[in-house]
C-alpha cells in the first residue's frame, strides 16, 4: 500500500532496513525532517540511486514495491517560511552574553558553593577569582559570587577518566580525532543582591541560571579596590589594580602584618609600600635590622626589577625625603647619607618594669632593683634635680611606671644607688667572702657576681664610690639607703653587673647626643629608617624599638590633640617592624609582659590617632595569638610550612579554602592581600619596587 499523500515517509514492503526514524537521507547525504522527502533521488538497500517518476512509483531493481510521493508545495512553503523566520530561532540577548550555567546539585554539593558549565568556546571568561553574578530566573533573584576552582575541561561524550577517553589523549601522536569538551567551574556565593546590597544567600540559585563576569568597574565596585594607594594587579584580571585609600582610618591604622618564607617577596612589598605611603604624605618609620632601606632614596639598579618595572608602565624612583637614624657609637650601612643622625636614649624613658624584663633579672634581683629605683627617686628631689616646679611635681604624680620612667633619672644614678647598697652591706659581703671561700668546692659565683665584683667602684674610707650629682653628699645616699635595708649582697652584686654592662653600650643619657627626633620622625611624606644593622645585640635592638616606639605614640598623641583643638586632620604615621618575631616572639612575651603591654597599648590607641603598625616576619609561628590579635590586613607570601599556614588559617578567617591552597605555590612577588576595605580576599601581583634595596646575605 502506498503511503498516505503528504505524509513524507518511505516504506519498504520487502521488509529490508528501515530508516532511523524521524529522518532519512537523500542521495548526497543531506537529512530530512519527518514530513518531508527529496525530489530528486532516493537510494535503495544496495546502495544505488532510484530516479523518481512525477507520474507515480517506481519498482527498485530488486523488485520492492517502495512508494514514495513527493512533499506537497504547500507543506515545502510553510518549511520554508518557517526557516525564513528569526524569532523561531532567536537566542535572549541576555543569554548572549552568559558564560556559562549552573549545573544541578549533587549529594555532594555544598552550601554557597555552585558548579557552573560553560562551551569550550565560553572556557577563558571563567578564570580563577573572576567575580561573576548569577541571575536565578526562575524565581526572580540575583547572587555575587567568585570563582574559586577550575575553570576545568571534561569531554562532553565520555566521562574524563574512561578508557576511550584516555586512549584518545594518550595516544596524541597517532590520533587526530578527540572528543569536543566544555567547561565547568565552582563558584563560590558572595551574596544575594537585594535592592543594592549584599546580603548572606538564605537561598541558592536554580539549575540552568545564566552566569554573567562582572565589568572591571563593577568588579572594583564590589571587591572595594578603589583608592589612591596601589599595591599591585589582582590576579585573574588584566587591569584591575588592588588599591588602598591613606584616607581611610578604618585601613593602615588598623595594622599590618607581612608575612612569608625567605625569597617570597616581603622586603619588596615593604620597599614598594614605603615608596607607596611616601608618595601619599604618609610619615613612615622603618625599624631595618639589617640596614636593607638604607638607600631607597635612590631608584633601583637591580635588572629583574627594572625588567617587571617596564612591564608595569612603571619607572625606577627613589623616594624624596629620607632620614637615616642610627645609635651612637654604631654606624650605618649609608654612612655617607646626607641626612644621617645620631642618637642616644634616655634612661629616664624607659619603664624599670621593662627595664627588668629586657635584663631578665629574676625575682630577687627584680626586687632589689625596684627598691634602688624608689630609693633613687627620692634622692632626685633630696638634691632638688627633680621634681623643681610645681609643674614637675604634678608630673612626677601622674608618672606611670609601666609605660615609662622616672624624669630626670639616669643610669648612673642607679648604679650609685646600688653601690651604695653594697658598700652599705660590707660586713656581709666580707662574711659572705670567707663563707664562700669555705664552700668552694660545693658553689661557684656566678658570671653576673664575678664581673661586679671587678667592676664595683672601690669605696673610699668615707663611703661608697659615686659618679653622678649625688657624690656631693655621701651621708644623704647612706641615709635614704639605711632607711630601705636590704641583705644578700650577692644578688646586689649581680644587680650592679647587670646595669654596668646596660651603661657600657654607651647608649644612654650621652649628653651632647640627643634622642630621637620623633617631631621630625613624624613630617608629612618623610621616611626615617632607625637603621639597626650594627647593633648585633636583639636585646639591645629591643630596648631601642621600645623606646622609639613610645616615644613615637606620646609625639602623636600631642599632634593629635592639637589637631582636634584646631579641628584639623593629623597626618597619618605608618610604622614598620621588620623581623617582628624578634622583637614579639612567644618567648618573649612569655617573659617580658610588660613590654608587650607596652606595644599592645600603642596600637589600640594608635588606631584612633592614626599610627599604624606593619610587623614583618619570615616566622609567624614564633608570633603569639596576643600579637596576630592585633592584627587586621594581611600580605601573605609564599608559606610552605602545613603547620604555620594552618595556624595562619585559623587567625585569618576570611581567606577561602582555595586561596590557602595555592599559598605553598606562591611565585615571588605574589601574595594573599586580605585588607579590612576589601569585600574578600584577593589574590595580587604585588607591584615592584622603584626604590633601591641592598640584598641581605
Amino acid at each position: 500500500m502506498g503511503a498516505p499523500p503528504g505524509a513524507g515517509i518511505t516504506s519498504r514492503a520487502s521488509g529490508g532496513p528501515s530508516p532511523v526514524a524521524g529522518t532519512s537521507s537523500d542521495a548526497g547525504g543531506a537529512s530530512r525532517t519527518p514530513g518531508a522527502t527529496s525530489p530528486a533521488s532516493t537510494r535503495a538497500p544496495t546502495g544505488a540511486p532510484v530516479p523518481l517518476s512525477a507520474k507515480g512509483p517506481s519498482t527498485p531493481p530488486n523488485g520492492s514495491e517502495s512508494v514514495i510521493r513527493e512533499t506537497p508545495a504547500s507543506a515545502r512553503a510553510a518549511l520554508e517560511e518557517l526557516k525564513n523566520d528569526s524569532s523561531a530561532t532567536r537566542v535572549d540577548p541576555e543569554l548572549e552574553s552568559a558564560a556559562g550555567f549552573t549545573h544541578f546539585d549533587t549529594a555532594s554539593s555544598e552550601d554557597n558553593l555552585l558548579t557552573v558549565l560553560l562551551t569550550r568556546a565560553d572556557l577563558h571568561l571563567l578564570a580563577s577569582q573572576t567575580l561573576v553574578r548569577v541571575k536565578s530566573r526562575e524565581d526572580g533573584r540575583a547572587y555575587l559570587g567568585v570563582v574559586v576552582k577550575g575553570p576545568f575541561a571534561e569531554p562532553n561524550a565520555v566521562p574524563a577518566n574512561s578508557t576511550m577517553a584516555v586512549g584518545v589523549v594518550s595516544h596524541g601522536k597517532k590520533l587526530t580525532y578527540t572528543f569536543d569538551y566544555h567547561g565547568r567551574a565552582e563558584v563560590e556565593l558572595l551574596g544575594e543582591e537585594v535592592e543594592g546590597t549584599l546580603k548572606p544567600p538564605r537561598f541558592r540559585p536554580r539549575p540552568q541560571s545564566p552566569v554573567f563576569v562582572l565589568t572591571d568597574e563593577e568588579s572594583e565596585r564590589v571587591l572595594g579596590v578603589g583608592g589612591d594607594m596601589s599595591l599591585g594587579v589582582v590576579v585573574g584580571y588584566e587591569q584591575m589594580e588592588a588599591r588602598i585609600s591613606p584616607s581611610d582610618k578604618s585601613v593602615l591604622p588598623r595594622h599590618t602584618g607581612i608575612i612569608g618564607t625567605t625569597g617570597g617577596g616581603k622586603s619588596t612589598t615593604v620597599a614598594t609600600l614605603v615608596h607607596r605611603a611616601q608618595s601619599q604624605g604618609i610619615a613612615t618609620i622603618v625599624f631595618d635590622v639589617e640596614g636593607e632601606y638604607t638607600h631607597v632614596d635612590e631608584p633601583t639598579d637591580h635588572e629583574p626589577m627594572l625588567e617587571a618595572l617596564k612591564r608595569r608602565g612603571q619607572q625606577a624612583e627613589g623616594v624624596r625625603d629620607l632620614h637615616i637614624h642610627h645609635l651612637i657609637g654604631r654606624t650605618s650601612r649609608n654612612p655617607r647619607h646626607r641626612n644621617l643622625h645620631r642618637f642616644s636614649l634616655n634612661f629616664s624613658s624607659l619603664s624599670p618594669y621593662a627595664i627588668a624584663e629586657i635584663l631578665g633579672l629574676s625575682d630577687a634581683q627584680q626586687e632589689r632593683f625596684l627598691k634602688a629605683y624608689d630609693v633613687t627617686k627620692q634622692l632626685l628631689e633630696d638634691f632638688e634635680l627633680f621634681p623643681q616646679t610645681d609643674d614637675e611635681r604634678r608630673q612626677a604624680l601622674e608618672v606611670d611606671e609601666m609605660s615609662t620612667g622616672y624624669p630626670k633619672m639616669t643610669i648612673q644614678h642607679l648604679l650609685d644607688v646600688v653601690n651604695a647598697y653594697i658598700y652599705s652591706l660590707g660586713d656581709e659581703n666580707r662574711g659572705e667572702t670567707t663563707r664562700s671561700r669555705s664552700r668552694s668546692r660545693r658553689r661557684e659565683t656566678t658570671a653576673e657576681t664575678a664581673e661586679a665584683e671587678e667592676e664595683t667602684e672601690e669605696a673610699t674610707p668615707t663611703g661608697p664610690f659615686l659618679q653622678s650629682e649625688f657624690k656631693a653628699n655621701r651621708g644623704t645616699v647612706m641615709r635614704r639607703v639605711m632607711a630601705q635595708s636590704s641583705r644578700n649582697v650577692v644578688s646586689w652584686k649581680t644587680l650592679y653587673g647587670k646595669l654596668h654592662r646596660l651603661r657600657r653600650l654607651n647608649i644612654f643619657d650621652m649628653g651632647s647626643v640627643p634622642g630621637p627626633a620623633y617631631n621630625s620622625m613624624l613630617a608629612p611624606g618623610r621616611v626615617s629608617v632607625i637603621d639597626l644593622s650594627d647593633t648585633d645585640s636583639p636585646q639591645l635592638n629591643n630596648l631601642v624599638i621600645a623606646d622609639v616606639l613610645r616615644g613615637l605614640q606620646e609625639a602623636q598623641e600631642v599632634r593629635y590633640e592639637k589637631a582636634n583643638a584646631q579641628d584639623q586632620a593629623v597626618p597619618p604615621v605608618l610604622i614598620i617592624i621588620e623581623e617582628a618575631h624578634e622583637f614579639l616572639s612567644a618567648s618573649r612575651i612569655s617573659q617580658m609582659p610588660v613590654l608587650f603591654e607596652q606595644v599592645a597599648r600603642i596600637a589600640k590607641r594608635g588606631r584612633k590617632r592614626w599610627l599604624g603598625l606593619v610587623f614583618v616576619t619570615q616566622l609567624p609561628q614564633h608570633l603569639p595569638n596576643e600579637v596576630l590579635g592585633l592584627l587586621n590586613n594581611f600580605i601573605i607570601h609564599k608559606m610552605t610550612d602545613s603547620t604555620v599556614i594552618s595556624r595562619m588559617q585559623r587567625t585569618v578567617g576570611s581567606i577561602d579554602e582555595s586561596l590557602w591552597n595555592r599559598v605553598t605555590r606562591l611565585a615571588p612577588g605574589q601574595a594573599l592581600v586580605s585588607f579590612s576595605n576589601f569585600a574578600r580576599p584577593l589574590m595580587v601581583a604585588v607591584d615592584p619596587a622603584p626604590v633601591k634595596r641592598l640584598l641581605v646575605d
